[in-house]
């Protein structure tokens, strides 16, 4: 019966996973849609959107990213929106926003950098790749994320790397 059981959670677990590539496609294709009509000063370079999804959700197939569409460690503090608690902190004062659909993870993301006082250094990064270069570097725009994770430096230079491996 054990036997029987831990091959149904197998099977499982690969019906509910998504090929890298069909991750790849997902995630740039909701951007793509998202931003076709986007300013250079409002876009953000679907490598660097793909690559902090791939991190923050290990390719889709974190918790987040398969119960809650949450491709991107997206938090709320309001307790009315749909979220998920964390299993280490079920009674932590957060929790991470619930989606309806992928393309609905990717728009929050891409607003929350555009319009967050928190990510004020990476639009002035934008800003000025823009007016240097024609348009902005997805590893240069990378070094404005400081405050996206507890990480900080550590982090910038996974996403950095995550970039590099995408663009080869």
């Amino acid at each position: 019966m054990k036997l029987f059981f831990l091959i149904y959670l197998l099977l499982c677990f690969q019906v509910l996973s998504i090929s890298k590539d069909d991750f790849k496609s997902l995630i740039i294709n909701c951007s793509d849609k998202i931003q076709k009509n986007f300013t250079p000063f409002e876009y953000v370079p679907s490598e660097l959107v793909l690559a902090q999804a791939i991190l923050e959700s290990n390719w889709g197939n974190s918790r987040f990213a398969k119960e809650g569409n949450n491709y991107f460690g997206m938090r709320t503090w309001d307790p009315s929106k749909k979220q998920i608690k964390p299993l280490k902190r079920p009674n932590a004062d957060f929790g991470l926003i619930v989606y309806s659909s992928a393309c609905e993870s990717v728009k929050d993301y891409i607003s929350n950098l555009n319009n967050s006082d928190q990510y004020e250094s990476f639009r002035k990064i934008r800003e000025l790749e823009i007016k240097l270069w024609g348009k902005a570097d997805p590893k240069v725009l990378a070094k404005g994320l400081g405050n996206y994770s507890e990480e900080k430096d550590e982090y910038i230079n996974k996403v950095i790397d995550k970039i590099r491996i995408l663009q080869n």
